[in-house]
């Protein structure tokens, strides 16, 4: 085939192919260099029991110390009974300027579940809840593979405002040392919460830790987290180096991903996701001595509709902090920020660099291209104020682009039909040599100005578009739950009823139609047969393409209406020029 084609048409091609295939090397994010990094000094400062202060200073870098937790010489809790049990019930922050609702559990230290004020399941009736039913909690803080035995759990202070709460509770290690740990979870705006802790040395030596968890929670699968349809679920922990900022992502239901997997280079940032919401876990102090991380997983039954139970993971992931040595009488801070929320382009790429690369909208060589065309959606969504109207009028845009290339396609198909009796007459010719026949036909090629390809060729450079745009429209949280027309949600078939039990979906129907239309318009330079076989081409798409987000098929149908639209104005332009043809002749 490629002996057909002229030298532009193979150099467009070599492009167009090493382009979607280079992509990610060029913009995409990169996978994660494996090297161990040496962990650094934890900052820490000197404190005896007694000076324990209601209003600890903490280190330049870190934030949110327990301002509101008092705490005095007499409250050590040195000689009270080993497993002591703390029985408080879980409490609740929330805040009118936060859009997640927190339940922590005082007892554990830990987040039991983020609800998701402005966010629904499926069915638009019960509202999303994040790390629900996850061990270890979210933002809880364990000694890894060492037990600590609780001595003793302080009463749990919530702020008046009831969006900050600090809990306070005694351990002792393995080697019988003391030490306390304060923990604070305060709500910030959107879906942020502020983390802190503090571990205090109680003892009158040096304690050493040879390392802390800090857990980011836990998200299950979307369609057991919210019943939607996953036609490309995205279920991945994802980190990024400190010293590369480069990514690494892990699937979840990856046989890779086990038990306890623990990966030492130090990370800037970790998240676990799936394809619509995300847990991130940030460290306020970037010196080295965050690790990603460690992963567990379980196995979960779930009943699906027709009474089936279907096997899936819950999955959970945290960061490390690694050989912590703490001075006698001393104690140190960490201090987080957390996003526990939708996966929305603009909020978790301004919480944490590099963030937006989570989104898992392609694959990786047309990821970049997705997520461009995600904010220009936005962006025209701000102007139109619908994101119906938005695609639409992206689609104009991305046809107004390649006009001149689909042109010059229509005006090669339209040459190619033209000399299609010359081509039959040479094959009937030299039915007995096909060499000769190949030859005679590139001769004729070249005399008429003939490209054999050159109505393929528009459609080649669109198709990394058209990708990106379906997993764009596919994957897209903004689009989910937008209602346009008929349509109640823009990443779902647009159903408006069944026949049969058959859905009817029109946008679908709508672009088989536009698609056989559009076919009887354009020029076509192939024998009977053939033409037949691409007739039947919108009959197959329909089939195959019938369930597509109504997003997408919004998008297909009017790309179709404006393409018969051109073929329509290229009708008219060729029977204007005939017409003044004519009457130069007569």
């Amino acid at each position: 085939m490629l002996k057909d084609l002229d030298r532009t048409s193979i150099i467009i091609i070599i492009l167009c192919i090493a382009l979607i295939f280079s992509w990610s090397y060029i913009f995409g994010p990169k996978g994660l260099n494996l090297i161990p990094a040496q962990p650094t000094e934890t900052s820490q400062k000197t404190v005896k029991p007694e000076d324990l202060p209601e209003k600890s200073s903490p280190p330049v870098d870190t934030v949110n110390t327990a301002k509101n937790a008092p705490f005095s010489p007499a409250d050590l809790p040195l000689e009270t009974a080993a497993n002591s049990k703390s029985n408080y019930k879980n409490i609740i922050l929330a805040s009118p300027k936060s859009l997640i609702e927190v339940e922590v559990n005082p007892n554990e230290g830990a987040i039991a579940s983020v609800l998701l004020r402005d966010s629904f399941d499926a069915n638009q009736k019960n509202k999303v809840v994040l790390n629900k039913n996850i061990t270890p909690g979210a933002l809880s803080f364990t000694g890894g593979q060492n037990e600590w035995i609780l001595k003793k759990a302080y009463a749990p202070i919530t702020a008046k405002d009831n969006n900050e709460l600090t809990v306070k509770r005694n351990f002792e290690d393995q080697s019988g040392n003391n030490f306390l740990i304060e923990q604070t979870w305060k709500l910030e705006t959107d879906y942020t919460v502020d983390y802190s802790v503090t571990v205090y040395n109680l003892e009158k030596k040096n304690i050493k830790f040879s390392e802390f968890y800090v857990w980011a929670g836990g998200i299950p699968p979307i369609e057991n987290l919210s019943g939607d349809i996953a036609r490309s679920e995205a279920h991945r922990v994802d980190m990024l180096n400190t010293e590369s900022n480069q990514i690494s992502s892990l699937k979840v239901e990856d046989k890779k991903f086990q038990n306890n997997q623990e990966i030492v280079v130090p990370v800037r940032w970790l998240s676990i996701s799936n394809k619509y919401f995300t847990n991130i876990l940030k460290p306020l102090s970037n010196d080295g001595n965050f690790y990603g991380g460690i992963y567990t997983s379980r196995k979960e039954q779930s009943v699906i509709v027709n009474g089936a139970k279907k096997e899936y993971y819950l999955a959970s992931a945290a960061g490390i902090i690694k050989n912590v040595n703490l001075n006698a009488e001393a104690n140190a801070t960490w201090s987080f920020k957390y996003y526990a929320g939708p996966k929305d382009i603009k909020l978790i790429g301004a919480f944490a660099p590099y963030a937006k690369d989570i989104m898992h909208l392609a694959f990786t060589s047309l990821e970049s291209i997705a997520q461009w065309l995600l904010y220009f959606l936005i962006f025209l969504k701000g102007i139109v104020g619908n994101y119906g109207w938005a695609i639409i009028l992206l689609t104009v845009i991305v046809k107004l682009v390649f006009w001149p290339i689909t042109h010059k396609s229509n005006v090669s198909m339209k040459k190619m039909q033209k000399i299609q009796p010359m081509v039959k007459e040479l094959r009937e010719k030299y039915k007995d040599d096909k060499q000769m026949v190949n030859t005679k036909m590139m001769e004729l090629y070249k005399k008429e100005g003939v490209n054999p390809l050159g109505g393929c060729l528009p459609i080649l450079v669109q198709i990394p578009v058209f990708f990106a745009l379906y997993w764009t429209l596919d994957g897209a949280i903004e689009l989910r739950h937008t209602s346009f027309l008929w349509a109640n949600d823009l990443t779902q078939p647009d159903t408006i009823g069944h026949i049969f039990g058959l859905p009817i979906n029109p946008l679908a129907i709508a672009m088989s139609l536009t698609m056989v239309l559009q076919q009887k318009l354009t020029p076509t330079a192939t024998d009977p047969m053939q033409a037949k076989m691409m007739m039947l081409m919108p009959v197959i798409m329909l089939v195959f393409l019938y369930n597509l987000p109504s997003g997408l098929t919004l998008y297909w149908t009017v790309s179709q209406i404006i393409s018969i639209i051109q073929l329509m104005v290229n009708v008219y332009s060729d029977k204007k020029e005939k017409n003044k043809t004519n009457l130069k002749t007569a």
